[in-house]
This record gives structure tokens, C-alpha cells and sequence, in this order.
């Protein structure tokens, strides 16, 4: 009974640890769509290829300091190089696809469609990881396919380059996933925080002497409460995984389309889309199945590693 015990004891701490994963996974989605509304507050007024440098001056800030706290900036290891700048470049043009989106569409919208990105996932994962996607996952990617539709709902409504840049966003979103799999447990969090805001910069700075004008200084106040949210948002990813697992926190991310609903109707002026919202919660569903059945997979997976007999 006594070596029973330890275990019986742990289980409320991993418990209570898992619950503080969340919470700051929360917080952390929580600014990353305050940030964006911010962002979409002032992406018609300026290019956004000035705005993604000015935002990135104020989000250094705090992934500086996680920087620190993570003992110092590191070069990612041999061979990691050209993935870490591939994952960097994407978000920099995740980030140009989403600011163009948000010029066009509500919020809520360009998250729904952005959501399809773990459904995207598991059919890019195909020719570039050579992985099997089963009957049970191949439906499930089939299901949210049809929440997309029921979302932009073709023939019905007019698509817009809108709709186009926010799937863009989901594709860029399902690459830099991918890279973050084969990545994971290799390279430091902070490293990969550093190659977001340098693969930001590279794709920015070089257009900003042709587009640049002159900001308002309260234009330049909210880019600034932008890029500070957006720093400190990877900072408390960093904090969420620390506690929780990667299963745990990943789900708490459609709490965006929540802000981002909340946004667009007090802030924005959008009526709710009860199509948007219909289709999203298939989404959603559709990927939460998704990432049941990968973790599952994965376990499974690492079971039969650990059952091989060693040399």
C-alpha cells in the first residue's frame, strides 16, 4: 500500500498543473485576439507591411525576456536551420494573409476558416511525412470540409480575396503545425518565438521604405498594446506547456472565435453570422476528433517503440 501512495498523491498535482496549463493557455488566446482586433482597428489605414514591423518592435519585448529566461538566445542544431527559417517565413506570411483578411472580413470569420488548420494537417501530413491517415481521421477531414462550406456557403454568398487570403492563413497555419511536430522536443520554445519575429521582419521590412507613412500616435499606441500582447501571448504558451500537455492546451484555441465574436459585434459593428458560427462548430468539432485521434495514435505509437527489445 505504501508505494501506492506516492502516485495516489500525485494525481491531484498533475491534476492542478494541467488546470493552470489551461488557464494560461487561455490568457494566451485571450490576447492573441485582442491583439488581432487591434490590429484590425487600424489595418485600413496603412500597409500592412508597415504595420507588421511596427507591431514586431513592441512584441520583441517580452519574447526577449523569455528569451532570457530560457537561458540565452540559441542557434537551432545542425540540421534544424532551414525548418526553424522555414517556420519563420510562414508566419510572416501567415501574417500578411491574415492582416488582408482582416481588412475584409469580420473577426469571427477569418478564425473559423483559419481553424482548418489541424484538418489540413492531416492531409498535407500525407505527402510530406509519409504518415497513413485512417478511415476514422479521412472522415473527419471530410466533415469539417463541409463546415467550411456551410460557412462560405458558394453560390449563396459572394467569396472575396478575403476568403481566399483566410484560407491561405489555415495552409501556412497547417505547414508551420507540421514543422512544429517534427521539431517538437528538439528545439527550445524560445527559439522558435525568436524565428517568428525574424521570419515577421524578413518578409516586411524589405516593401517598408515604399509604403511607409507617417502613423497617428494613437494608431501608434494601439500597435503597440498589439505587439506587447502578442509577445506576451507566446510567453504564456510557453507557461501553459510547462504545466500541461500539448493535448490539454491545443483545444483551448477556438476560445478565439468567442473574442473574436464578441469583437466584431461590440467593437466592429458585425451582426452575427449564425452560418459562420454553424460552420465553425462543425470545424471545431471535426478538429478536436482530429487531435483525439492523433494523440491517440501517438501513444500507441510510443508504446511499440518502447515495447521493441533493445540491441
Amino acid at each position: 500500500m505504501s508505494r501506492e501512495q506516492p502516485a495516489v498523491a500525485m494525481e491531484p498535482e498533475r491534476r492542478a498543473s494541467t488546470l493552470k496549463g489551461i488557464a494560461f493557455a487561455l490568457g494566451a488566446y485571450f490576447f492573441f485576439a485582442t491583439s488581432d482586433a487591434l490590429m484590425k482597428a487600424v489595418v485600413g489605414a496603412y500597409s500592412t507591411f508597415q504595420l507588421i514591423p511596427m507591431q514586431v518592435a513592441f512584441a520583441i519585448i517580452p519574447v526577449m525576456a523569455m528569451v532570457l529566461r530560457d537561458g540565452g538566445f540559441r542557434l537551432p542544431r545542425n540540421g534544424n536551420l532551414g525548418l526553424v527559417a522555414l517556420r519563420g517565413a510562414l508566419s510572416g506570411l501567415g501574417a500578411i494573409f491574415g492582416l488582408y483578411a482582416f481588412r475584409h472580413l469580420p473577426l469571427a470569420d477569418v478564425y473559423a476558416l483559419a481553424f482548418c488548420a489541424p484538418l489540413l494537417v492531416t492531409v498535407m501530413a500525407i505527402p510530406i511525412l509519409g504518415e497513413k491517415v485512417g478511415a476514422r481521421r479521412w472522415a473527419a477531414a471530410t466533415v469539417g470540409f463541409v463546415g467550411v462550406l456551410v460557412m462560405v456557403r458558394p453560390g449563396f454568398q459572394e467569396l472575396s480575396l478575403g476568403h481566399g487570403a483566410a484560407l491561405l492563413t489555415a495552409f501556412s497555419g497547417a505547414a508551420t503545425l507540421l514543422i512544429m511536430r517534427h521539431l517538437r522536443g528538439i528545439e527550445s520554445a524560445s527559439t522558435m518565438a525568436s524565428a517568428v519575429m525574424l521570419g515577421l521582419l524578413a518578409v516586411s521590412l524589405p516593401v517598408v521604405p515604399f509604403v511607409w507613412r507617417a502613423p497617428a500616435l494613437a494608431d501608434v499606441g494601439a500597435l503597440a498594446l498589439s505587439g506587447l500582447l502578442m509577445g506576451s501571448a507566446q510567453f504564456l504558451m510557453l507557461r501553459a506547456l510547462s504545466h500541461a500537455s500539448a493535448a490539454a492546451v491545443a483545444p483551448m484555441q477556438y476560445t478565439m472565435m468567442v473574442w473574436g465574436v464578441l469583437y466584431g459585434m461590440f467593437v466592429f459593428g458585425n451582426p452575427l453570422n449564425v452560418w459562420v458560427v454553424a460552420g465553425c462548430a462543425i470545424v471545431m468539432a471535426s478538429s478536436l476528433y482530429t487531435m483525439h485521434r492523433e494523440r491517440k495514435l501517438g501513444i500507441a505509437r510510443r508504446a511499440a517503440e518502447q515495447a521493441q527489445p533493445r540491441p
